[in-house]
């Protein structure tokens, strides 16, 4: 997605946000605006100038006049027009632009709207191999349907700025140091620290520049923070009325850093749905064939990349552990399409992950529940001998005790057997299971899907790429489970996603070119067509 040669020569004579770079292409229009100045009198004196009759000079050709003058143009601002470009194009080279956030999505005056957050490296001079430069950060606020920025908001250097939250009207960002208030409407700022202080006094002195001191309330739409006395506090962006909250510390932030789930974002494993024991999953022909045979034991993420391992992928259906079994014997391929390290775009939204969607896998059962485990045999019941017995009656007291024992003592060995036997397929079912789980992220999260207007049939994304190759680009297909089939296929141009966000019929993906750049592609979900935006050199693409 990087620009051409000739693309970045365009790109050069318009202003960006390098000071240096404006400065210098100001006064470049300068120049050229008093070298047309100097045509446009030259051109004014020559007709208004008599002409005495007398005169035998013929008067100079206009033509020749406007080549003198293009001529002498081009020898003046041929110098400082080549050093501009140099310096464009050799620093341009090193700067950056690189997505600080996830994507908040809303429609606000009838335009759905995506706001991102920037952190842009610009270099300033490069020597000996070092360049050296400012970073600085930006929001903006895109069209979701047309790519065109609607607003771009400098909020200085900061450091590990994120999208905190939003309200109706408002965006709260975290600028590195504190909360900012911005307003959907043109991105102006509503408020900072200082203005929030000065409209609570509760508040003064309070405001930590740590981010892990910070949360969003999205049930209350307000901040709160951890004060620097240790108290709780709040803030709302929409009135700025703030001050000390009631509710606990642990509510809002925890102890433990260890306790936050990791969400992955891709999924290799859902249920049908339907509630029949079957599953719809990702798997290559050597793991298909080891689920069929019930070898099956890898424990390898989604995502992993090996040189030994085949990424190339098919959905297959089958019911998974079924009766405790390990083998797959209805194992079939629901589509015949290869997808090159292909998996599910999970959703990530937490309401999503909290709700029981139906294609959600939430775990296996425990082999216990499916399998009787064997019992332990009774001990042999007693003989009541008698107080007195003859010969005869003690040898045959006797050799019926001893034919208890030697019973209990075969089903006891037999019982061992059949535990020993019940715990090894036990220890194998539960590596399989844990080796699933493993492959579907070990987490909880439910696949992003929506229903399909047409067939009414839930519709999923997968994410795979076009090549094997180090820059290949990844692809987004949808695929309809039920019809087996593959409705569309788009081309990200991105190596990679960070993050995506739904958003009406659309889907916003934030993620890195092959340049190490960070765009921004928007995805229609009715027919996969979209555009992107490149925020290094802040112009809209076309795909």
């Amino acid at each position: 997605m990087a620009p051409s040669f000739w693309e970045k020569i365009f790109l050069a004579f318009r202003y960006n946000d390098s000071i240096w770079h404006n400065v210098f292409l100001t006064i470049i229009y300068i120049l050229i605006a008093l070298s047309l100045l100097a045509l446009i009198r030259g051109i004014m004196r020559t007709i208004a100038q008599p002409r005495d009759i007398r005169d035998e000079a013929p008067r100079p050709k206009f033509s020749k006049k406007l080549s003198g003058w293009f001529l002498g143009s081009l020898a003046g601002l041929a110098f400082p027009v080549i050093l501009f470009l140099v310096l464009t194009l050799a620093l341009g080279s090193s700067d950056s632009a690189t997505i600080s956030s996830s994507t908040l999505s809303y429609e606000y005056e009838g335009m759905q709207t995506s706001v991102v957050l920037i952190d842009k490296f610009i270099a300033n001079s490069s020597e000996r191999g070092i360049t050296t430069g400012s970073s600085k950060s930006y929001v903006y606020a895109l069209n979701e349907e047309t790519g065109e920025p609607i607003w771009k908001k400098g909020i200085g250097r900061a450091y590990a700025p994120y999208l905190m939250g939003q309200t109706e009207e408002r965006i709260v960002v975290f600028d590195g140091s504190g909360p900012l208030i911005l307003n959907k409407s043109d991105g102006s700022e509503a408020a900072d620290i200082g203005k929030m202080e000065s409209s609570n006094a509760e508040l003064q002195g309070q405001f930590p520049e740590e981010s892990n001191s910070y949360a969003w309330d999205e049930k209350h739409q307000m901040v709160v923070f951890r004060g620097l006395d240790g108290g709780l506090y709040f803030i709302r962006p929409d009135t700025l009325e703030g001050g000390a909250s009631s509710a606990k510390l642990s509510d809002y932030f925890k102890s433990d850093e260890s306790d936050n789930v990791y969400a992955s974002d891709r999924l290799s494993i859902v249920p049908s749905g339907q509630k029949d024991g079957k599953y719809r999953f990702f798997a290559n022909e050597e793991t298909a064939q080891q689920l069929d045979e019930g070898t099956f034991a890898q424990e390898e993420s989604p995502n992993a990349s090996s040189d030994t391992q085949d990424m190339r992928r098919r959905i297959y259906t089958g019911s998974l552990l079924a009766g405790g079994e390990v083998a797959v014997k209805d194992l079939e391929p629901l589509i015949d399409q290869v997808f090159l390290r292909g998996a599910f775009l999970s959703d990530l939204r937490r309401d999503a992950a909290d709700s029981n969607d139906p294609y959600t896998l939430t775990g296996f059962p425990d082999y216990s529940s499916i399998k009787k485990e064997p019992a332990m045999p009774d001990s042999p019941e007693s003989i009541d001998w008698p107080s007195r017995m003859t010969i005869e009656q003690y040898e045959s007291y006797k050799a019926e005790e001893n034919r208890r024992i030697d019973e209990y003592y075969a089903k006891r060995d037999a019982y061992d057997a059949a535990r020993e036997s019940y715990r090894e397929k036990e220890t194998v079912y539960d590596n399989v299971a844990r080796s699933l789980l493993i492959q579907n992220g070990g987490t909880p999260v439910p696949p992003f899907h929506y229903t399909e207007t047409s067939g009414g049939h839930e519709v999923f994304l997968v994410a795979h790429y076009s090549s094997l190759a180090v820059d290949a680009n990844l692809l987004i297909s949808a695929v309809d489970l039920e019809g087996a089939t593959v409705l569309w296929t788009a081309d990200t141009h991105l190596k990679d996603i960070e993050s995506y966000t739904p958003s009406d019929d659309r889907m916003m993906f934030a993620g890195r070119g092959n340049d190490g750049n960070s765009y921004m592609f928007s995805l229609s979900l009715k027919d996969g067509s979209g555009w992107g935006y490149d925020f290094r050199y802040d112009r809209e693409l076309a795909f």
